[in-house]
């Protein structure tokens, strides 16, 4: 598993997390701070890239406004150096960080919609206010934003032109990447009043939630009277208060390293999933939509594809991923396109004890020796390679069924009995077999094998065919399958088999 890093980058990383020089960012042709109009080309850069697109302008008093990024030029400037800083203004990054950045700072919200009443970009834009719910949130929001010295804010409301596919699809993608960039993320939780009442409120369990509370690295917490969650306001933010962010995680499942320091990408796959499994969407394509920043992957939207929002999802993060964990799904498969290895939502990740699986370990090139890093989506399906044993499926207890190994006269089973829970009507001629997933990859005899150590568990597909048929596909069960092995010694050389699912 690749480690956690934190990184608010426009640029490329390295291991640390600092940003690396351009090569014209070397030497004679660093960048220079003092020369206007290199510090305003940086602005108007960062402002097209990086800022939303729309933005709430919070005036004097009460007074608010929409604004487009393209207008923040007109009131806004960026920061003068001072004396002291321009030696250490030394590339483009530091000149963001240092003069582009502060002028550009921004309140971000975060909250769970009313069932009604929300104020709308062409309500705000028009000046049009109504004494509801919605508005009275919005306002309040802007006030907090207000008193922690902010001129700029940004609601999901709004501040996205939703008449503009263009604008809806860029607000989606780049979602992440505004909560990560604000200065501050204010959350509102509109039915708690303390500590103590978080653990029920809504707010955790919505599905676009998830990434408003990873991705900002500063956030202040208000009850529903818009009191600070913590004692007092002195403390700006409360990502770096122990207690609380150990009732969030516990809250969430989400380790607290997590919640400071998330970084997106495709690491963790399954543990990601696990966490969004917990939360709902009112739209089926959101919850595929609302991960697409916290995997970091590129997924046009299409609302109205339902479904199918999350196997694309899926798809994409299979394209990049090789970690044979975010196979461990059980539940429906996706009712579209050709594979049954892609699990219909979220939901179909849950908490499994993975606690006797083999130790991962990596080889000679620091590549992890643990299943086929290879699977790709194909036509004919999941292309994988698999240890597979052939076995009887009979019925047992409660509806469930029991996979066993065949009996063979005078030898002991070499794998335990795996329970299976599925809603599948099983024929007479079918033959089943489980494919296990996480066999360390070896040679035995020249020919690539699968490794599998004794008294351990493996992660495993169930697999059937009519006797017809020549190839398996993957049976559909409602509990992650595990299988322990039995045997003693050293280990069993497994073949492996290409099957697409």
């Amino acid at each position: 598993m690749q480690s956690i890093i934190q990184s608010n980058s426009v640029s490329s990383t390295v291991e640390d997390g600092t940003l690396e020089l351009y090569p014209d960012e070397w030497g004679a042709s660093s960048f220079d701070p003092t020369n206007e109009r290199k510090v305003l080309d940086l602005f108007d850069h960062y402002v097209a890239n990086h800022m939303p697109a729309h933005l709430i302008y919070l005036g004097p008093g009460s007074q608010r406004r929409i604004v487009g990024r393209e207008e923040l030029a007109t009131f806004i400037k960026p920061r003068t150096p001072q004396n002291g800083e321009i030696a250490k203004i030394k590339s483009r990054q530091d000149a963001i960080r240092e003069l582009v950045k502060p002028a550009l700072d921004y309140a971000i919200f975060s909250h769970r919609w009313c069932r009604e009443g929300e104020p709308t970009f062409d309500d705000i834009r028009n000046g049009r206010e109504y004494d509801n719910d919605g508005f009275q949130k919005l306002s309040k929001f802007c006030e907090k934003a207000r008193e922690m010295g902010y001129k700029l804010a940004w609601s999901d409301t709004c501040c996205i032109d939703k008449t503009s596919s263009v604008e809806l699809d860029e607000a989606i993608r780049s979602m992440f990447r505004w909560y990560r960039n604000a200065a501050i993320c204010i959350v509102h939780l509109a039915e708690s009043l303390n500590v103590e009442q978080m653990k029920n409120d809504p707010w955790f369990t919505r599905g676009w939630t998830l990434q408003e509370l990873l991705a900002p690295l500063s956030i202040k917490f208000f009850n529903k009277q818009w009191s600070p969650m913590l004692c007092c306001m002195g403390l700006n933010n409360d990502k770096n208060d122990d207690p609380f962010m150990s009732d969030i995680s516990t809250i969430t499942g989400i380790p607290i390293p997590h919640l400071r320091h998330f970084s997106p990408g495709l690491n963790h796959i399954r543990e990601k999933m696990v966490w969004a499994s917990k939360r709902t969407t009112t739209r089926i394509e959101d919850a595929a939509y609302s991960l697409v920043g916290i995997f970091d992957v590129s997924v046009p939207t299409a609302y109205g594809e339902g479904e199918r929002a999350f196997h694309r999802l899926v798809e994409a993060i299979t394209e990049r991923c090789d970690e044979w964990e975010m196979f461990a799904w059980a539940g429906p498969s996706s009712s579209h396109e050709y594979s049954t290895a892609i699990p219909r939502s979220p939901r179909c990740y849950s908490s499994f004890d993975a606690s006797n699986f083999p130790q991962e370990r990596k080889d000679a090139q620091n590549v992890e020796v643990h299943g086929d890093r290879n699977f790709v989506f194909m036509r004919e399906g999941l292309q994988i390679k698999l240890a597979i044993r052939s076995g009887d499926l009979k019925p047992h207890h409660g509806g469930t069924y029991q996979f066993v190994e065949p009996p063979r006269p005078g030898m002991t089973a070499s794998f335990a009995p795996v329970v299976v829970q599925t809603s599948r009507s099983m024929e007479d001629n079918y033959e089943f077999a489980l494919g296990i997933v996480n066999y360390e990859r070896t040679e035995q005899r020249g020919k690539e094998s699968g490794m599998l150590y004794p008294q351990k568990n493996y992660l495993c597909f169930l697999l059937g065919r009519s006797k017809e048929e020549k190839v398996f596909h993957k049976v559909n069960t409602s509990n992650v399958l595990t299988v322990r092995t039995t045997f003693q010694g050293w280990g069993s050389f497994e073949p492996l088999v290409t099957v697409w699912l």
